[in-house]
């Protein structure tokens, strides 16, 4: 995901008490949304902080996967404010349908505390890559 402004601030703190939360939409007749994840703050991945912050932002590392089979996300903000998210997954539990999906499509970011819910879109109007395995598109 490419798309939304933010300051880092704005991203709250999975390392302490943020949960990430993911909704992904097309325009297809199929049931909506197509995708839902939840990563939540804080944890212990192995031996290891499942999540750690990085410059500019967090990155959250699951070799056998959260609840939803994410096993990876990086999310920053750069210095103008372009928010990136990056979201891997694998495993039985990661239940993903098939990633040819018909444009526009459009991704929400929501991030939620104690302090309450704060929700990023982007829309996908063009495809750089569709097929069932691999979605690849730059957001507005």
């Amino acid at each position: 995901m490419r798309g939304g402004h933010a300051m880092e601030a704005d991203l709250g703190d999975p390392t302490g008490a943020t949960a990430l939360g993911l909704c992904l939409y097309d325009v297809s007749a199929s049931s909506q949304p197509l995708i839902t994840r939840k990563v939540l703050p804080g944890g212990t991945c192995g031996t290891k902080p499942c999540w750690k912050a990085v410059p500019g932002g967090y990155r959250y590392r699951n070799k056998v996967g959260s609840g939803d089979g994410v096993t990876d996300v990086k999310l920053r903000v750069s210095a103008a404010g372009e928010i990136a998210l990056l979201i891997k997954g694998k495993g039985a539990s990661l239940d993903v349908p098939s990633l040819d999906f018909l444009p526009p499509v459009r991704l929400q970011l929501l991030a939620s505390d104690s302090g309450g819910v704060t929700c990023w879109e982007s829309t996908f109007a063009h495809a750089i890559k569709s097929e069932p395995t691999l979605f690849k598109a730059n957001g507005s």
